[in-house]
């Protein structure tokens, strides 16, 4: 009865999100601007510039579209598969139809795109399709300036199956030594809507709160080890089993430390540390669902390494961040557990940067027209200027030196007072992990993504 009763209030809850998602401000203010929806030339002058590319992708059921837009043209072209290119990706010619793009992206015998991608080996495999999709979601005057050097940033906004694909991983010349968009390319920012993106830029930071350190780092939380921070493993009672924390029993069982987002911690709080940003740090015990809550409100970056859940039900409203349990385990608030839920309820208004260094912060159920409901899309909602997250599973090692490296970029850039561009020195992240024999494979240097405004 009492799993009836809980199933059905989760319905209730999502249901009333849902609805919040059309009536909120804060969520409406994000979809549209004070003067409308925003113009061509606006979005030139705020997206593009003078070296700028703006994609926008709408994939429907009976053909595919892509809208181009650069300083001096405004392009809306077919996508259309021809022979070679439809036999490479193993679906019949003709257009590129949202539902022919989810064949490609995702296939149950997991030969789709993005399964590959997933995999540490056979992400390698995927370059056929991926030079494939090169082809044919990049109208070829763009793949031209793309290729060529002439475009600076390239501004995404994917449909569909899209939302999860990497343009990095764009294959752009095969052969044995390929290139990737990454290698040739600038540097992508994405985002659920042009709109979004557009409003996103004139999104004003609030003050960090006096007396506040503008930085927050959280790293290793303490998930299993103490009587007190036992994760998914107990169920004293009937209640217990229906916990937030019980819902991922199955799937996870007892979380695993993650000694290296300890390191990654320490690491980005010691690059801000050196150019003179004040840190403060969370870790093991310490870093419980109730203190991350109460740390986050008024920083200005936010770094979280730690395990990331999708939950597809309900529109993964009840997916989460994963933190240690406080005492009290039961108290959904300081359960281990920071869902999506919770993270609308937050105040980020001073975080000009969140970076979800975990598995899938950028991943979930899709919605037309909207992107994903992913994690990352909470941290926008309650505030948050720019996120940085993940498409998939992350290799620990691989993304403490990635996430690393990106911060010691940005705080380079602000000890030399430059205007810091989160795009470029995620994309110099990217490429320098991509350099490292070990990591060479697109699993490992391609999951990041930033969300938002360069």
């Amino acid at each position: 009865e009492l799993e009836r009763s809980l199933a059905e209030a989760r319905k209730q809850l999502y249901e009333h999100y849902r609805e919040e998602r059309v009536n909120s401000p804060v969520y409406r203010n994000l979809l549209t601007s004070d003067a409308g929806v925003p113009t061509i030339d606006e979005f030139r002058n705020r997206l593009i510039g003078e070296r700028g590319l703006l994609l926008i992708y709408l994939l429907g059921q009976d053909n595919g579209y892509v809208l181009s837009i650069g300083p001096s043209h405004e392009r809306l072209s077919k996508l259309m598969l021809d022979e070679a290119v439809s036999k490479a990706l193993g679906v019949e010619p003709g257009p590129l139809t949202a539902e022919r793009m989810s064949k490609v992206m995702v296939r149950e015998e997991s030969s789709g795109v993005l399964p590959m991608l997933r995999q540490p080996d056979s992400a390698i495999k995927a370059m056929p399709q991926l030079f494939a999709l090169w082809q044919a979601l990049i109208p070829e005057a763009d793949r031209e300036a793309l290729a060529g050097g002439k475009v600076s940033r390239l501004s995404v906004i994917p449909d569909g199956p899209l939302s999860l694909l990497p343009f990095e991983t764009l294959v752009v010349q095969d052969g044995d030594h390929p290139q990737y968009l990454l290698d040739v390319g600038p540097p992508i920012q994405y985002a659920p809507s042009a709109t979004v993106l557009f409003n996103l830029t004139q999104r004003r930071a609030a003050p960090v709160l006096a007396g506040l350190k503008p930085v927050l780092t959280v790293g290793d939380p303490a998930y299993a080890g103490t009587s007190n921070v036992q994760v998914a493993s107990r169920a004293a009672s009937a209640l217990d089993d229906i916990t937030t924390r019980a819902r991922y029993r199955g799937a996870q069982g007892n979380l695993n430390r993650l000694p290296h987002s300890g390191v990654e911690s320490i690491w980005v709080a010691d690059s801000f540390t050196k150019a003179g940003i004040n840190v403060g740090r969370l870790a093991q015990d310490k870093a419980t669902e109730a203190s991350v809550r109460y740390n986050l409100p008024g920083r200005r970056i936010i770094h979280l390494a730690c395990h990331g859940l999708v939950d597809q039900a309900y529109g993964n409203l009840f997916g989460s961040l994963a933190f240690a349990p406080g005492k009290d385990d039961n108290n959904p608030a300081d359960d281990g557990f920071l869902t999506l839920a919770e993270l609308y309820e937050l105040d980020l208004k001073s975080c000009e940067l969140a970076i979800l260094s975990a598995c899938e912060t950028n991943f979930g159920p899709q919605q037309k027209g909207e992107g994903t409901w992913a994690l990352s899309r909470g941290f926008l909602v309650a505030g948050a200027k720019r996120v940085v997250a993940s498409n998939w599973l992350v290799d620990d090692e691989a993304a403490a030196s990635l996430i690393s490296y990106f911060c010691a970029g940005l705080a380079r850039s602000e000890q030399k007072g430059e205007t810091v561009n989160h795009a470029e020195c995620l994309h110099a992240a990217k490429k320098w992990v991509r350099q490292q024999d070990k990591w060479r494979s697109p699993y490992y240097w391609s999951t990041f993504v930033l969300v938002g405004p360069q």
